[in-house]
């Protein structure tokens, strides 16, 4: 019998044996896994949830832009990364389509979620795997980004499965293959946002060093290989764009509003069921009971890993939900203590590393419950889980229904402004105007503020030999377009734009 004294073997042993809340066909058996039924189920949701034809919003135009032939690029600024729109590209590059666009990410969205759970399964059971990426899919947050051009919903993804190839590694069976796995998860996370990549490769770097039974020199190269790789187009843009990577690093904290010590947990708790992106972060805390799942979660993970640190031998069971909350707090961090502002999407990566240890800690409940009480316990968890998802539907339904109506106005406005005179080529300038612009066909440009691209003087020169407006939702233009002609297109539900246009503009056309 083989010797399990050593922290290194009791915790390989202890990956390779069944955990206690594993459940579910054996993962030898020819079947469909119950974590791919549970994708399939969220892809379905999806695509009847949220309406394929929602218009894009003011991120997705930035990203789309980049590669779309039918628009020109947006000011692309220091934090963003290339990743989401190469996973685009695909439906961008042959179609203008909103419709073909949104059913292309829905379908990586689906996949991506198999993906990143995929290696839970020899770690904490198929049924375990699945629940997890059920619970994570259910959250407003996930069904309204799983068809968006937005990076946070990706990167998610990548964490959960860094972590999970990462344990999957320290077990040892099949080491090489998981190595491999591992380094391109950290790849795919970095290309997708490097700031957060960063984050998760610190806390996997700092595990091995933490955990004398997980040091490992394959693994460490795994990880810093994997980032390194993923970094480099991000480190090449920083050269050739923004004079270096630490000049891109200074010009994204600046973008960010400066990067420095802040509390923004009760921002987070403010923004949870919108708005969308909540800066300056001065909304009221509403729908308070439907936060209540957020405020849960801290304790239903403590109670994960003091149940796994009962059941299983130490270093063992425990470790395999230990990681994934403390990459989850590696990935949280930075949104939680060093930004001003808030946005639901940001925490979706921690939400994802978190749902494996709760989701360890029902089925675990339910299987301690005995034969005579655990139909009761089964039932009861059944009951709270509908119960969160029809209220994070609602949620869901609210952020749409606002999202539909303030992006058709928009895009009503771009075939207004063409009717006005701004026609390709043409460029709208203002703080606003990015999402306007993309669906005029136009360059768009900014005089201020966190992504300002040009000067007065750039703008005055180009109103001479090109259509030129300046748009926004105030009617106090800056500069040279203060002596433009301006009128006000009225909107839907009060999203009212003041266009100035320049003199040649204005010839061509009235507002």
């Amino acid at each position: 019998m083989a010797d399990r004294s050593s922290p290194a073997q009791r915790f390989r042993y202890a990956a390779r044996r069944v955990p206690p809340w594993r459940t579910g066909r054996p993962l030898d058996r020819p079947a469909v896994v119950p974590l791919v039924w549970a994708a399939a189920l969220f892809g379905v949701a999806q695509a009847v949830a949220v309406p394929l034809w929602l218009p894009l919003g003011w991120d997705e135009a930035v990203y789309v832009s980049q590669v779309s032939p039918r628009v020109p690029s947006a000011f692309f600024s220091a934090p963003r990364a290339r990743g989401i729109s190469w996973l685009a590209a695909p439906a961008v590059l042959p179609t203008g389509s909103t419709v073909v666009l949104r059913a292309w990410m829905l379908l990586l969205a689906t996949a991506g979620l198999v993906a990143a759970f995929w290696p839970w399964r020899r770690l904490v059971g198929e049924t375990c795997a699945a629940l997890a990426a059920a619970l994570f899919a259910g959250l407003w947050v996930v069904g309204f980004y799983a068809d968006e051009v937005m990076p946070n919903l990706y990167v998610a993804y990548g964490a959960t499965a860094a972590t999970g190839w990462f344990l999957r590694a320290v077990g040892g069976r099949g080491r090489r293959r998981c190595l491999y796995a591992l380094a391109a998860a950290v790849a795919f996370t970095a290309l997708i946002r490097a700031s957060d990549a960063a984050f998760l490769a610190l806390a996997l770097l700092a595990a091995l060093l933490l955990v004398t039974a997980w040091r490992s020199r394959a693994l460490a190269v795994a990880v810093a290989g994997g980032l390194a790789v993923g970094l480099l187009p991000w480190v090449a843009e920083a050269y050739a764009a923004f004079g270096g990577p630490l000049a891109r690093l200074r010009a994204g904290s600046d973008v960010q509003g400066g990067m420095r010590w802040t509390n923004a947990l009760g921002m987070h708790l403010r923004a949870l069921n919108g708005p969308l992106l909540c800066r300056p972060c001065t909304v009221s805390w509403t729908h308070r009971p439907l936060a209540l799942w957020w405020l849960a979660t801290p304790l239903l993970t403590a109670g994960a890993l003091l149940a796994a640190r009962r059941r299983g031998p130490r270093g063992g069971r425990a470790a395999v939900l230990a990681l994934p909350v403390a990459c989850a707090g590696a990935t949280a961090a930075p949104y939680l203590f060093l930004l001003a502002y808030a946005a639901p999407r940001f925490l979706m990566p921690a939400y994802a590393l978190l749902a494996v240890p709760v989701a360890a800690l029902a089925l675990g409940l339910v299987r301690r419950a005995g034969h005579r009480w655990r139909p009761a316990v089964a039932a009861l968890l059944a009951l709270g889980f509908a119960l969160h998802l029809a209220s994070q539907y609602l949620v869901l339904h609210s952020r749409i229904s606002d999202q539909m109506r303030l992006r058709t106005a928009t895009r009503e406005a771009a075939r207004r402004l063409g009717e006005a005179g701004v026609r390709p080529p043409c460029t709208l300038v203002g703080p606003e105007a990015v999402l306007l612009a993309f669906h005029a066909g136009c360059s768009s440009e900014a005089l201020s503020g966190n992504n300002a691209s040009t000067t007065p003087a750039r703008l005055a020169l180009r109103a001479r030999t090109q259509a030129t407006a300046y748009a926004a939702h105030t009617p106090a233009p800056p500069g040279p377009a203060r002596s433009w002609p301006g009128c006000v297109l009225r909107m839907p539900g009060g999203t009212d734009w003041y266009v100035f246009l320049a003199p040649a503009a204005y010839r061509a056309g009235r507002c």
